[in-house]
């Protein structure tokens, strides 16, 4: 949860470079070269096999080149890695006279050279095109289309390219709330993509598939072609990209830090020779810091520059004759859990809350009088102030499915675990910004109390419990529906009076010229449901009255007792800057732009205002249904959180993760192998392999209908499959196979599921089938649950080799954050005295090292402890170990009922 210092992105001595402003960017053999526009010497290098480096020497003049803004990042999906730039930007104003630039047009170039050619020259003609005004022909780059590039040959992309970008941008706004597939219904059709395939054989193992294309084709000449299928669902995550970085709010400066506040920036200033900002920006804020990595540790430090998702609105006026006022409401969006509204609620379990936003008013004032020149804000106002505050989702466990306009809120966790979570989170905010004034929003009946009661109820545990320092921390209940009730929004001003002596003792940072006068001594924190509408009112009224105490503190407030409205326009300057603030965070968490708009706006609330809150809230049930699964892990993947397989999976499960899912899962999978242990191993076994898989826990059949965890044990005198029940901690049936009557074992693929290419690679679905003969020193148990009637009534589906009739059980390993075990004696000891392995109960270890394998080699080394075991105890059969496939992927694609293969081209068609 701490931040971590900015020292340790890139080794010191590295962040002695200027920040490079603009690049040239050219097409090599080996990849692109960067060559700084302001110094033309300086070059970068982003090669093909995954190499970044400097070099320097003389301009290059002869090659074709595109201006890049900024490079966002490298990232790597299936099929290729993409160099993410940023090719198009307007300047939102000058802040302490320092540009500030949103993002509205990136790129995604395929580090691949012949899709990289495709892609570059399809950038450099669009930037040709836009530079001789031709604007009828010239789309603008957030039409993605260089995400199409990728896998494709050129000659298709000559063809399609055009159209593809025309179907984007035709019309943008009136689908901007549709998922972009099925968008796709009401625009022109797009032209098919294939992926044409040369002559040669197939190989038996992946054939055609149902999404339109092979899995994987080897051509005779050893030639590798991806799936359709695999190219489809890549361009969808490049597309999404594309579009949070150029659609939501992305905003860079050169050479003013928007990570840091103005009171942070001046606390932490660093004399000497200008330093790229990665030396000194917060990474908390630094949106894109996971996808600059290969920038700031392959010697690209001068190339990577933070871009900070949130918003950043800037506003002037005159006040008087002598005195110009420039206003900025900067907002930073916390990445440590950023995610979309439904998808993430509450804090994970370092303490990181979703929607978390710290927003900064800045003044800016210069006036005649003091600096005898012409008054006007620029690069040295006279006097500078800034207030700050944060809102963010409750700090606790807590969920909220979107089932619906309202659906209701669940406390997850427990009392010492919410409370845990809650004093980790406010003791990281108190250790960076001081006290903490908590204003929650939430109602205090209704479908909003059982989170309020709880919120309440966990910060007093805290404080009680002396978890955080009871001085450091006040509790604002607000409930504020009821309170602006019969829209009557202007009692939001006696929450505002309620707070003032807490306004004036925190104060806010004021310098004049280069010598601080005064700095802010604690935080607000308001919060209420999304942290979204409501909060937005309330910190933009709390943000007016500090405004107006800094005017009337700097002499130049010609009416206080009148407030802002003493100047004309300057009150509807704040309230544009305000409300233009709520909707873009709103647009980045829910969607949609901010409820209550027309209230920030004009301070008035009004029946036009209602309608629009109205068409917002059918907007947000949308989009939750049909989009935001799919942008949460595009996110999460973005800032490290989810592999490129992890993205695809959301495809097919039309569901998002929590990014420390895989974590959690491991963990309760660990406690599964131990309980499952310990409850069925006979005393004296010893266990050799221990480890995670699914199984149909019923004889003779192969068919997995659930995905519920068994785990399969391997002792050195039996075979144990058990079900374990996640949700009561314990062994729910379980099947003990004597060694002595396993007579066969099979290995191999195990394709149960069709719908994606992971799916059917057999590498990663991988199981054992164990035969066996039903002997007098086997038996099933199953306390109270029927497990063992069903093993009676099984017939015997196989035979061995001397007529003996078998059963069998199959089980599919776990390729998804396996835990593998094993009893560990102390080898010296057993070494010594061979008896004590059989005192006492031994320690059992994780094998992580087979843990990190592929399930194919887990099997594998699964069946050699088995064979290992099975000629210890005299058994000699070549038959043994057979390596064949369970179900092949022809088999799992045959055996799909009609209905389920409708039911997967239709979910294709619809979202991939």
């Amino acid at each position: 949860m701490a931040a971590e210092s900015p020292s340790s992105i890139a080794d010191k001595s590295a962040c002695v470079a200027a920040q490079v402003r603009q690049s040239r960017l050219s097409l090599c053999s080996t990849g692109y070269r960067l060559q700084s526009v302001d110094s033309p010497t300086r070059t970068l290098v982003l090669g093909f096999d995954g190499q970044v480096f400097t070099e320097t020497g003389s301009e290059v003049e002869d090659q074709q080149t595109v201006i890049v803004h900024v490079i966002a990042g490298i990232f790597k999906l299936e099929q290729h890695r993409y160099v993410l730039a940023v090719t198009d930007s307007h300047c939102q104003g000058t802040i302490s006279g320092k540009d500030i630039y949103e993002v509205s047009g990136v790129c995604a170039l395929p580090l691949d050279y012949d899709s990289g050619k495709t892609a570059f020259q399809e950038l450099l003609q669009e930037q040709i095109t836009r530079a001789s005004g031709d604007k009828s022909t010239a789309a603008p780059r957030k039409s993605y289309s260089t995400g199409d590039v990728a896998g494709l040959a050129a000659a298709q992309l000559a063809d399609s390219s055009s159209a593809d970008t025309n179907d984007y941008s035709t019309g943008e706004a009136g689908f901007r709330w549709l998922s972009p597939q099925i968008s796709r219904m009401f625009r022109p059709s797009r032209e098919s993509l294939t992926s044409g395939t040369e002559d040669g054989a197939t190989r038996p193992s992946t054939p055609h598939t149902e999404h339109g294309g092979s899995d994987v084709v080897e051509t005779s000449s050893g030639v590798r072609k991806t799936s359709t299928s695999l190219e489809r669902m890549e361009r969808r995550v490049v597309e999404e990209i594309a579009r949070v970085f150029s659609t939501s709010g992305m905003f860079y400066a050169f050479d003013y830090d928007l990570t840091r506040s103005l009171q942070v920036k001046d606390r932490q200033v660093v004399d000497g020779v200008s330093e790229p900002l990665a030396c000194t920006a917060d990474r908390d804020y630094w949106f894109n810091w996971h996808i600059q990595q290969p920038l700031l540790t392959g010697g690209g430090l001068a190339w990577a520059l933070p871009l900070v998702q949130g918003s950043v609105q800037i506003g002037r006026c005159q006040i008087s004759k002598d005195d110009v006022v420039q206003i900025s409401v900067v907002s930073r969006r916390n990445w440590r859990r950023i995610g979309m509204r439904y998808e993430r609620r509450g804090a994970d379990t370092n303490g990181n809350v979703a929607n978390f936003v710290e927003t900064e008013q800045i003044l800016e004032l210069e006036s005649k009088q003091e600096s005898g020149q012409h008054a006007d804000v620029g690069a040295h106002p006279t006097h500078i102030a800034s207030f700050v505050q944060t809102r963010g989702s409750m700090p606790f466990f807590w969920t909220q499915t979107g089932a619906g306009l309202h659906p209701a809120a669940v406390v997850a966790g427990t009392d010492d675990s919410n409370a845990t979570t809650c004093a980790q989170h406010l003791q990281h905010e108190i250790s960076r910004v001081g006290r903490q004034v908590l204003v929650s929003l939430v109602e205090h009946g209704g479908r909003e109390a059982a989170v309020g009661t709880a919120y309440a109820g966990v910060v007093g545990r805290c404080v009680a419990s002396e978890m955080i320092d009871a001085r450091m921390v006040r509790y604002v209940p607000w409930d504020f529906h009821h309170e602006t009730r019969g829209m009557r929004y202007e009692n939001v001003q006696q929450l505002v009076e309620q707070l003032r002596g807490e306004i004036s003792s925190m104060g806010y940072y004021w310098r004049a010229g280069n010598a601080p006068l005064t700095t802010q001594h604690g935080i607000f924190r308001v919060n209420c449901m999304d942290c979204l509408d409501r909060t937005n009112v309330v910190q933009s009224a709390i943000a007016r009255a500090v405004f107006n105490e800094q005017l009337v503190r700097l002499g130049v407030h010609a009416a206080p007792e009148l407030g802002l409205a003493a100047h004309a326009g300057l009150e509807p300057t704040l309230n544009r800057l305000w409300a233009n603030n709520g909707d873009y965070i709103s647009r980045q968490y829910a969607g949609t732009s901010a409820m209550k708009g027309d209230f920030t706006r004009t301070g008035r609330r009004n029946f036009g205002g209602m309608v629009n809150d109205a068409t917002y809230s059918l907007a947000r049930l949308w989009i939750n249904t049909f989009r935001d699964y799919f942008s949460q892990a595009v996110l999460d993947f973005l800032v490290g959180n989810h592999t490129a397989s992890a993205v695809f999976r959301t495809l097919i499960d039309l569901r998002s993760r929590e990014p420390d899912q895989v974590r959690q899962m491991a963990s309760a999978r660990e406690t599964a192998v131990r309980t499952s242990v310990a409850i069925v191993v006979r005393d004296g076994e010893r266990v050799q392999l221990a480890c995670v898989v699914q199984s149909p826990m019923a004889l003779d059949s192969l068919k997995i209908a659930a995905a519920a965890d068994s785990v399969l044990i391997l002792t050195d005198a039996a075979v144990y499959v058990c079900s374990y029940c996640d949700r009561q901690q314990k062994v729910s049936e379980f099947l003990r196979i004597g060694l002595s009557v396993l007579t066969r074992v099979q290995y191999g693929a195990y394709i149960t599921d069709t719908r994606t290419p992971q799916c059917l690679d057999p590498s990663r679905n991988h199981g054992v089938v164990l035969s066996f003969a039903l002997a007098a020193d086997h038996h099933s148990s199953s306390p109270g649950n029927g497990f063992e009637s069903s093993f009676a009534a099984a017939q015997p589906s196989v035979s061995s080799a001397d007529g003996e009739k078998l059963h069998f059980i199959s089980c599919k390993v776990a390729s998804e954050a396996q835990v593998v075990m094993q009893h560990t004696p102390d080898d010296a000891k057993s070494a010594a005295h061979p008896t004590l392995q059989d005192a006492g109960q031994p320690a059992l270890v994780r094998l992580t090292r087979l843990e990190n394998q592929a399930p194919d080699l887990l099997t594998e080394c699964l069946c050699s402890a088995m064979l290992s075991l099975k000629l210890a105890h005299g058994d000699t059969s070549s038959q043994f170990i057979t390596d064949a496939p369970i179900i092949s992927v022809a088999a799992a694609k045959q055996s799909k009922t009609l209905v389920e293969k409708m039911t997967t081209r239709l979910h294709n068609a619809l979202w991939i």
